[in-house]
């Protein structure tokens, strides 16, 4: 740059500033999170006593199991599983295209329905509406929307 384009002089405008302290910002102070699962408690009342006969002893250790509600991948379900996955999918979800193998080839489109031991099948080629045993099918494979 030369000297004659670099200013020496004070800016033209100036605004008057006042001197603040800085903000005083309200923190949080305490907080909570979620413990894991309570665990229960057993009292002498609530156990079998050992003069009970077997048949009651076998039934209070089968209340005592839980369902487990792992989740499945799709790969892993039955067939009808996968057809019923299909079936009870939220409204909110477009219906999702699938890949039918059966012995005599694979079709590809959507489950629109179950009537007992058939499924109605959506295809994307003609004939574009089919009806299917459930023993037909080898195997479903999910394409996507």
């Amino acid at each position: 740059m030369s000297k004659e384009k670099v200013r020496h002089q004070q800016p033209l405008l100036f605004i008057a500033q006042p001197k603040l302290d800085l903000p005083n910002a309200e923190m949080q102070q305490a907080y909570r999170t979620a413990k894991g699962k309570k665990k229960e408690v057993k009292t002498e009342e609530e156990k079998p006593e050992a003069a009970a006969p077997k048949e009651e002893q076998a039934q209070s250790t089968e209340k005592k199991v839980a369902p487990t509600n792992k989740k499945v991948n799709f790969k892993d379900l039955p067939t009808a599983g996968k057809v019923e996955y299909f079936l009870n999918l939220p409204a909110q979800i477009p219906r999702m295209k699938c890949e039918l193998v059966t012995a005599e080839g694979s079709l590809i489109g959507t489950i629109s329905g179950k009537e007992g031991d058939l499924i109605q099948f959506k295809s994307i080629r003609r004939p574009f509406r089919r009806e299917l045993k459930l023993e037909d099918i080898r195997d479903i494979k999910l394409l996507g929307f």
